[in-house]
């Protein structure tokens, strides 16, 4: 039986200007006892740019011309290590079709450094969204993940010379001299779903950050990857048992609920779930049979036609099943229930001012109460 951590909380960080605002909230959440902030690494975001207009969407109307509007998140860590003291920072994910993972392993030592040991590195397989429209391919990306990441630690442990001749990558006689900052490079995280990830996640990584919104599943995914890392010879709880978890929330669950409901770029990324979540509801994605869109939307395929009829395909019932929902009771309760079902570190991340802009304000001091009611085990699992 795997040993059980104490529970930690983490939250998504600010992606888009002005720069001090994305420091101050860095600082804010380190204040407010988060144990850790996050920054998403995209070029392009999931909404089309073919909607995006003010009379379907709010933050267009309010002057943001752009959805695709994102720092690039390893000089956003770096300038809020030397604004914050305690709090652990993480870039959550990147991949190694963009960042090569020679140039990713000096990145992470680097802000290792920088942060004073207190940087986690994410990886994943990568989006379509933020390769292909720049002429990148990924041929083969579980097994270029698993290659990356080899080559990855051996980068960070400094282990000399290095030669390696893969499918993905090749090295002659690479090495870095630059070695971390204590005495064990920074942890390595992975977002994996599906069974082959999840075997690489027991594999490889030190932490797991799934998507997911019901607990039964999300037990059964955590079931393969500790037996993953029995099969490999690592302590059954050598990897961290992660959430990231999307958050609606409002004073009441009425409101929660119509905020989604009315949302358009909610339903965008609805499509971002996998096909099973569409045929529990007896329906097809509306990308295709055996989608799963986090990987394969690639919203700049859409003209508004196309784009409205694909987020009109998305049933209410996986719509709102995409965001844990609520009243602050019901999030944490939603929450506890994945603390009970072996999690041990959940990234928040408040969709609510994506969802309805108006909620923004309110939605920042309800998720505090949330926060308080999961930490203190104020609320039950449903």
């Amino acid at each position: 039986m795997a040993q059980r951590r104490p529970l930690e909380l983490s939250a998504m960080g600010a992606v888009r200007p002005p720069a001090d605002t994305a420091v101050a909230a860095a600082q804010r959440r380190e204040r407010q006892g988060f144990d850790a902030v996050w920054w998403a690494d995209h070029f392009l975001h999931w909404f089309p740019l073919s909607i995006w207009t003010p009379e379907l969407v709010p933050q267009a109307a309010a002057g943001q011309a752009s959805p695709h509007v994102w720092f690039d998140p390893v000089p956003v860590v770096a300038a809020a290590a030397g604004a914050t003291r305690e709090v652990r920072l993480g870039i959550g994910v990147t991949d190694m079709v963009r960042r090569h993972p020679a140039s990713l392993a000096q990145t992470a030592l680097t802000l290792d450094h920088v942060t004073g040991g207190r940087f986690v590195l994410g990886v994943g397989t990568g989006e379509s969204l933020n390769l292909t429209p720049f002429g990148l391919r990924n041929d083969r990306p579980l097994s270029r993940l698993d290659e990356g990441m080899h080559i990855l630690r051996l980068l960070m442990a400094g282990t000399g010379e290095i030669d390696f001749a893969g499918d993905h990558f090749r090295l002659e006689g690479a090495s870095l001299g630059l070695g971390p900052f204590g005495d064990a490079p920074p942890p390595v995280w992975v977002a994996a779903h599906r069974p082959r990830g999840l075997e690489l996640v027991g594999r490889r990584a030190d932490g797991w950050l799934p998507f997911a919104t019901d607990p039964a599943a999300y037990a059964g995914m955590l079931a393969a990857v500790r037996a993953a890392t029995v099969a490999a010879g690592r302590p059954e709880d050598a990897v961290v048992a992660g959430l990231y978890a999307r958050v609606v929330i409002a004073e009441t669950r009425e409101a929660a609920l119509e905020a989604i409901d009315g949302s358009l770029l909610m339903r965008f990324i609805a499509l971002t779930r996998p096909s099973e979540a569409y045929e529990a509801h007896g329906v097809e994605h509306p990308l295709g049979a055996g989608e799963f869109g986090l990987t394969t939307f690639l919203p700049t395929r859409y003209n508004r036609e196309a784009a409205l009829a694909l987020a009109a395909a998305v049933p209410r019932e996986v719509l709102r099943e995409t965001v844990i929902h609520g009243t602050p009771d019901d999030v944490a309760a939603q929450l506890a229930a994945f603390v009970e079902a072996g999690a041990d570190h959940v990234q928040l991340t408040n969709m609510t001012p994506l969802a309805q802009p108006a909620l923004a304000a309110a939605s920042e001091a309800l998720l505090a109460d949330a926060v308080v009611a999961l930490r203190t085990g104020g609320a039950s699992p449903a």
